[in-house]
């Protein structure tokens, strides 16, 4: 029988793979471009946060944070060549800022601690992309990162003894992914657009 938290591993793993899935269809169509700062910062803070999520016993929940790490990291790849290129002061701002903060994390015992740590530099990851979407919503899919947010809600279950320090990463990595596909779905209303594009892209 099927162990239930490596059931909902492999659920999330699965989810994820729908999301990237609509993701890279949505670049190949034109209608998606990548911001690189954010997703490869993303991928590094997944991958430190997936070591980090390892010490605190994270079960099979460790392995699907790898893959979003990995494939974080192949999404910033892509991004440098057909992504966003009109990049701001502020975005070498917040790369340069997640990187001085990383050898932070490195040098912290207290697994706890650093994933507080991560949690702080994961916000900044964002700024890149909420500054680009604010004026091109239109180059980011809500529905992708509504599948997002689903994948780190499947993780909280594939977590094999939940504590608050071990929940505490999915879930946070769960609340900003919503919270970005309202962000892009409200400056999508501001700007005129219709509803039917939520949906599609």
């Amino acid at each position: 029988m099927l162990d239930q938290h490596l059931a909902f591993a492999i659920a999330a793993v699965f989810v994820a793979s729908v999301r990237y899935a609509t993701y890279f269809h949505t670049i190949y169509q034109g209608k998606t471009k990548p911001h690189a700062f954010s997703w490869l910062l993303w991928g590094t803070v997944t991958g430190i946060g997936t070591v980090a999520q390892f010490s605190l016993n994270g079960g099979p929940s460790v392995w699907a944070l790898a893959f979003v790490s990995v494939t974080c990291l192949l999404i910033a790849l892509l991004a440098f060549f057909i992504g966003e290129r009109d990049y701001h002061k502020s975005d070498f701002a917040a790369l340069f800022t997640c990187a001085l903060a990383i050898p932070i994390w490195h040098t912290t015992q207290n697994p706890v601690l650093a994933l507080i740590v991560i949690i702080a530099i994961d916000l900044l990851t964002y700024w890149p992309t909420i500054r680009k979407s604010y004026h091109k919503p239109q180059t980011e899919p809500p529905i992708s990162y509504g599948f997002a947010g689903l994948r780190y809600f499947l993780m909280l279950f594939a977590v094999p003894n939940p504590t608050w320090e071990s929940l505490m990463y999915p879930f946070f990595l769960m609340i900003t992914d919503w919270a970005f596909a309202i962000y892009v779905i409200w400056r999508r209303w501001q700007l005129g657009h219709p509803l039917h594009e939520y949906a599609k892209s």
